[in-house]
């Protein structure tokens, strides 16, 4: 990803599920502008390792650590936060990528894989936001701001794609709601929130779709194509540095109609 234009030299920036995915992505993209960067370590040891390492590759110079966190559980969420306070770490940035996606029937949804769902993507933007402003609120002022969230959310929030993702759908207009409750709150301290909803990416689980499910969603896009990771990342990363954006949701998909 080409980060040339960005300029993250002497910040810190926490990434959940930035192990894998569009999280890892953005990591890469903080580390290439000369960020330091925090992650969530995956459950699978070896997958973590695999991320600091490609993190550390793309610039030696900055500094990139991992500690466990279940985002749903509140107890981890701040025990995440208090290993990084212990780090001596200032938290400037927050991208929040964490979350499930699971696919199944409407009527075989069960009350407790929607719990879970609801636990992980809901109440995790939730208590991963609070934890980090917490922090945030100590931080002094840099320009407008002490801190920078962004949630990681999603165009199915908005626009629903199938009743096979409703937990999904309904966890994620959670998400959009609350980057607009939570910025009024979060601006009595200074720091900034937003919100990027991205639409479809390529992405190892999406790349197990059917060939027709996949044409037919491409040709609702304006630009007739699925977004790269990486086109996301940059995204997320512009939103850390826009000067005037506040409680707001970017749709990022391309012009899903």
């Amino acid at each position: 990803m080409a980060a040339a234009h960005f300029d993250f030299s002497d910040t810190w920036t926490v990434i959940t599920g930035g192990a894998s995915g569009i999280g890892l992505t953005c990591a890469l993209g903080v580390a290439k502008a000369g960020g330091n960067v925090v992650v969530s370590a995956s459950r699978k040891p070896e997958k973590t390792q695999a991320a600091l390492l490609q993190i550390q590759q793309v610039n030696p110079k900055i500094q990139a650590k991992a500690f466990p966190c279940e985002v749903g559980q509140e107890t981890s969420v701040a025990a995440f936060f208090e290993a990084i306070a212990r780090e001596g770490i200032a938290i400037d940035h927050l991208i929040h990528s964490a979350g499930i996606s699971p696919n199944t029937e409407f009527f075989d949804q069960t009350q407790a894989e929607w719990d879970q769902v609801q636990n992980t993507n809901a109440t995790g933007s939730f208590l991963v936001t609070k934890y980090a402003a917490l922090q945030m609120k100590h931080n002094p002022l840099h320009g407008d701001f002490r801190g920078r969230i962004v949630l990681v959310t999603s165009t199915n929030g908005i626009n629903s794609w199938d009743p096979v993702s409703a937990h999904y759908d309904a966890s994620k207009a959670a998400n959009n709601l609350f980057v607009r409750v939570a910025a009024e709150k979060l601006s009595e301290d200074q720091i900034c929130i937003n919100g990027l909803a991205p639409g479809w990416i390529n992405t190892d689980l999406n790349a197990t779709l059917p060939p027709d499910v996949r044409e037919k969603e491409s040709s609702k896009i304006w630009m007739k194509r699925w977004a790269e990771p990486d086109e996301m990342a940059q995204c997320a990363l512009h939103l850390l540095t826009m000067p005037y954006l506040m409680g707001q949701v970017v749709m990022a998909d391309g012009g899903y109609r």
